[in-house]
């Protein structure tokens, strides 16, 4: 005999069996590529990729600072404000300050350019303008034998002035072991105790400077420190300063 199989059982298998066939059919019509391409497999990152990639991560910052750095720069260069220009050499010519005296100007002579430069005081009173400069310069022209010129190339004053004597072409002859290749630079006074003024002191650096840029100066020229009537100590100790000074050349004590 058969066993008997209730309406239910029979309709409860065959709903299942329905459902099954249900669910593979949706499966297959939802996942359709699945089968065709197949998951492509995790690979682990190279670690040269990553430490090229973080060098340039980093170059790109570097140079992003380095911007932001040189435009800082720059807008505080714009905000300072220039250096200011130093004046020029205040010459006072022969022909200002002894006009009836002043020889004609040297032609056909090309410029010397001497090597040394020989510093001397003129053993006199200061003066400090261009009135009483000229006055003085008289009085100490008129002292020389027959009112010959000063021996001097150029003078110094008090107030930074510098007067033309016998200027840069012609030759001194108050030191004869350096005629031809010296020019003489008198600081007016006496300066045996009394240092001379700023103005004295860088009226001569622009005198050295103006002199190299005319070509009548050797740019590696020395600056010498001689006696005349006294010895000029003080003068001497205000000039040790400069690079071209010469110690060995120059006087040490008063003779």
């Amino acid at each position: 005999m058969q066993p008997l199989i209730s309406p239910v059982d029979h309709e409860s298998r065959h709903n299942s069996h329905r459902t099954e066939d249900i669910h593979d059919t949706r499966v297959a019509e939802d996942t359709p590529l699945l089968h065709r391409f197949p998951p492509v497999p995790t690979t682990r990152r190279n670690p040269v990729t990553t430490i090229v990639v973080t060098l340039l991560l980093i170059i790109l910052l570097s140079g992003i600072i380095i911007g932001i750095y040189l435009l800082i720069l720059q807008s505080r260069s714009e905000n300072v404000l220039p250096p200011v220009e130093e004046m020029p050499l205040q010459l006072v010519s022969r022909m200002q300050w002894d006009s009836e005296r002043a020889s004609p100007p040297v032609l056909g002579m090309s410029p010397r350019k001497a090597r040394e430069v020989i510093v001397v005081q003129t053993d006199t009173e200061q003066c400090h303008s261009t009135e009483s400069c000229t006055d003085l310069l008289h009085v100490m022209q008129n002292k020389t034998a027959e009112g010959a010129n000063l021996p001097y190339n150029f003078l110094i004053s008090s107030n930074g002035q510098t007067y033309e004597a016998l200027g840069w072409r012609r030759q001194s002859s108050m030191f004869p072991q350096h005629s031809g290749s010296a020019l003489v630079l008198a600081f007016i006074g006496n300066f045996t105790s009394t240092s001379p003024t700023r103005a004295q002191v860088a009226e001569a650096n622009k005198f050295f400077a103006e002199s190299v840029s005319r070509q009548y100066l050797h740019p590696s020229y020395t600056v010498i420190g001689k006696n005349t009537a006294s010895y000029p100590g003080s003068l001497f100790s205000s000039l040790k300063q400069l690079p071209q000074w010469n110690t060995e050349l120059s006087d040490t004590t008063n003779t």
